[in-house]
């Protein structure tokens, strides 16, 4: 249940980190590829709408600083950025490809 809990947590303060050329909450985009957590230990995957998105390592040391002023020490946060990872808008939360359909 703690680990929930802690996932729920990471999941919360990324939701908070948006995509600074959309206005659009990571989360909300899609762009969360994994979270995962072991003890003292958040590791985050995030991919990006194009796979050269020049500010993929700002939006990720966002969402690092956000997640760790969310728990806290003792934990270690790392996010890494699969480049290799093909976004598309079936990722996004159906409120976000309404407001971005034609």
């Amino acid at each position: 249940m703690i680990l929930g809990r802690i996932e729920g947590e990471v999941r919360a303060a990324l939701r908070q980190v948006d995509d600074p050329e959309l206005g659009v909450s990571i989360v909300d985009l899609g762009l969360v590829q994994s979270v995962a957590i072991a003890p003292g230990q958040i590791d985050i995957v995030l991919m990006m709408t194009t796979p050269t998105c020049p500010i993929g390592r700002l939006i990720a040391e966002t969402a690092e600083l956000a997640v760790r002023q969310q728990l806290g020490s003792p934990w270690t946060v790392r996010v890494a950025v699969d480049r290799a990872a093909v976004w598309t808008p079936e990722r996004a939360a159906p409120t976000v490809r309404a407001a971005f359909a034609p």
